[in-house]
């Protein structure tokens, strides 16, 4: 195959190995990966509602359908800021949903992806053909890329290995300065993703790399570190920003019972409950044994026996030694209060603390791990080679059959089924090394090995026809949202969490007073459990079996049980104080209501404040009859503004500056990496 060829069709081999390989999502409809309870609660109805704006023409910045609205940006976890969510929102929708079907090849193609990058990297290390495969498909096939559902978590994986490669130029003195900004973009990227977690634990890595680099020649290798920093600093700000905003403005919840504030520590216990922890170590190389430690760490044996090869073999070339300190700086990251200086990290470095899982950062050592399996195989391919890699494989195999059979006999039933793969895999790789070094087919034969090990551990999907399915809830609910759509008024309801967990509201696109969060605004929190918010955010309806007062009145029942109550006593959230009785009656009617844009009209008698239940937040600006006027915080939760007598358009912009700041440096650090890229140096 010619030159021009071999990348288009090595992307498409990824491609056909990667929907092959989740093929249950690529081909069957009847498995999915939405049944995780974060995926049915929260990821799903936040996709829906942010395609559904992009359709609508609008790019949605306020959720307005939980708790009475919260900003998108700021929590992060949306992804709203990620362009390649965008081609995800711009695809077509059905009955105001993203299909399911392109919900799964969303998945999908954000592993390929994945695979592609890591492809790339390998192929910039001069790694030919099939071990830069096989590198490209460890990494996105098997270990915490390979097993996560959530896709905000795995969008901010997928540009590792380009931080990586782009530092791995810097460090090779091949343009430093445009190289090392590409590395800052690139992690900023992470940023951008829909995560903080990874990108944390990605940036104390790639931190301490640059430590290592800078410290050995200071002088001359200071500016590109200026460069990288500047540029992972401004073109991440347009998340960054917001976050920070919202932080301060809310409340979260992070492994303990009470939320915390944003000047309140994650407490290092909760760090200590998500660490990936010693004893799982040798999950890297025999499925099930890292399992119920939240990062699944397999990796599975040619990854390792491949990359303690090029340990071994290589170690002089400055690649391998770079990505074993990858490798092993990500795991002792993972490890989190088994590695003696985590404590440290945590105490010293600002923002560790508020990335409360330590064990994603098994990701990072995965891709140290994958490169190393690639060199690896590059040297044995090359001629060198070891009789001790063949005889180590036979010695480990052996061993965990004797282990596998033991087991099975003293327990009378099959024991770790996947473990026993590993074990015939590593028999069929020691003969693939010893006896296939030098033949042609030698890179295609271990990669064959691979997807056989890797597929036995893959990922667990749910089946659909499931009892609890939560597609089958969303089916039989259906009924309740077209009723609750169908009643006049500016209204929000609650629902019984035990009977709808997910977040119906924002599916639906209906407000809500209520939802799956992981944080809220604290000025909200504050209210709950009160007797205000019905008044407050006008919450009229109830979704439930039974209602929660007397004065609750049933309007509704659902072919699934479930009825709907409305308690009359709640008017619309819209009403006018005034400092002094007012003899005429005010009217306020509601002109327009969308996420970032709320218009009324009203005619008001005397001189007084405007209150609308919505949550007060920063970045919320009012106009009466086009003058800009201030908004106030009314009973230290919703917004108020001055309005004097007589008959006004007042309108409500979600304007956030943090966002528009932030986008403008975002652009400043776009900028800066074109000049650098056209800049000779």
């Amino acid at each position: 195959m010619s030159s021009h060829w071999r990348a288009p069709a090595a992307l498409l081999f990824l491609l056909a190995v990667t929907a092959g390989f989740y093929w249950k999502l690529s081909i069957s409809r009847d498995y999915t990966y939405l049944e995780g309870p974060d995926l049915a609660i929260q990821v799903r109805p936040w996709l829906d509602y942010q395609a559904r704006e992009f359709h609508a023409g609008r790019f949605p910045l306020w959720d307005l359908y939980e708790w009475g609205g919260q900003p998108l940006a700021g929590q992060v976890q949306p992804g709203i800021l990620n362009p390649l969510n965008w081609i995800l929102f711009a695809m077509p929708l059905e009955n105001g949903h993203i299909p399911i079907p392109t919900l799964h090849w969303y998945w999908v193609l954000i592993h390929w992806l994945g695979a592609v990058f890591c492809y790339a990297l390998c192929r910039d290390l001069k790694l030919s053909l099939w071990p830069s495969l096989l590198g490209a498909s460890i990494f996105a096939l098997t270990g915490f890329l390979g097993h996560t559902d959530w896709p905000q978590i795995l969008m901010s994986c997928i540009w590792i290995p380009l931080v990586l490669l782009f530092f791995a130029r810097v460090a090779r003195g091949e343009r430093p300065r445009s190289s090392a900004a590409l590395c800052g973009a690139a992690l900023a990227m992470q940023f951008l993703s829909g995560h903080h977690q990874v990108p944390v634990f990605t940036a104390l890595m790639v931190g301490a790399l640059w430590f290592w680099h800078v410290a050995a020649d200071w002088k001359k290798r200071a500016v590109p570190f200026l460069y990288f920093a500047a540029v992972c600093g401004l073109i991440s700000a347009v998340q960054v920003l917001p976050a920070v905003e919202y932080g301060k403005q809310a409340v979260r919840w992070a492994g303990v019972y009470e939320p915390l504030h944003w000047n309140e520590k994650v407490p290092f216990q909760v760090h200590a409950q998500y660490s990936l922890q010693g004893r799982s170590i040798p999950g890297l190389v025999i499925p099930g044994l890292a399992q119920g430690l939240h990062a699944n760490s397999f990796v599975g044996i040619i990854a390792i026996s491949l990359a303690l090869a090029a340990i071994g073999l290589a170690w002089r070339e400055r690649s391998v030694r770079l990505f074993a300190a990858v490798a092993l700086g990500g795991l002792f990251l993972a490890l989190g209060k088994d590695f003696p200086l985590y404590l440290l990290i945590y105490e010293v470095v600002p923002m560790v603390e508020k990335a409360r899982f330590p064990a994603m950062g098994v990701v990072v050592a995965q891709a140290g791990i994958a490169v190393l399996a690639a060199l690896g195989l590059e040297t044995w391919s090359r001629g060198q080679r070891s009789k001790v890699v063949p005889r180590g494989l036979l010695v480990f195999a052996g061993s965990l059959l004797a282990i596998y059979a033991g087991v099975a006999v003293l327990h009378r039933q099959p024991a770790n089924y996947g473990a026993a793969v590993v074990a015939l895999v590593a028999l069929a790789l020691a003969g693939v090394l010893a006896r296939w070094g030098k033949a042609a087919a030698f890179g295609a034969l271990v990669f064959a090995l691979f997807l056989v090990e890797a597929v036995t551990a893959s990922a667990r999907l749910a089946r659909f026809d499931r009892r609890d399915s939560y597609l089958h809830m969303l089916e039989a609910q259906q009924d309740i949202a077209d009723f609750l759509r169908r009643q006049p008024g500016w209204f929000r309801f609650e629902v019984d969490d035990a009977e709808i967990p997910y977040n119906f509201g924002v599916f639906h696109g209906l407000e809500q007073f209520g939802g799956g969060v992981s944080s809220m605004p604290a000025r909200v929190h504050r209210v709950l459990g009160h007797e205000e918010p019905p008044r407050l955010f006008g919450i009229r309806y109830r979704v439930a079996r039974t209602p929660a007062n007397p004065a609750q009145e049933e309007v509704f029942a659902s072919r699934s049980g479930l009825k709907v109550y409305r308690d009359p006593r709640i008017a619309e959230p819209l009403w006018t104080v005034h400092p002094a009785p007012c003899g005429t009656a005010d009217q306020l009617h509601v002109v327009t209501r969308l996420p970032d844009v709320f218009s009324i009209d009203a005619d008001v008698g005397c001189a007084g404040r405007l209150v609308v239940g919505d949550p007060w937040f920063p970045g919320w600006r009012a106009w009466v009859d086009g003058k800009r006027v201030r908004i106030q915080e009314a009973e230290g939760v919703v917004r108020a503004i001055p309005i004097e007598a007589g008959r006004h358009r007042v309108e409500f912009r979600f304007r956030p500056g943090s966002v528009y700041w932030g986008a403008g440096l975002s652009g400043v650090g776009l900028l800066v990496v074109a000049y650098v890229r056209w800049r000779k140096e």
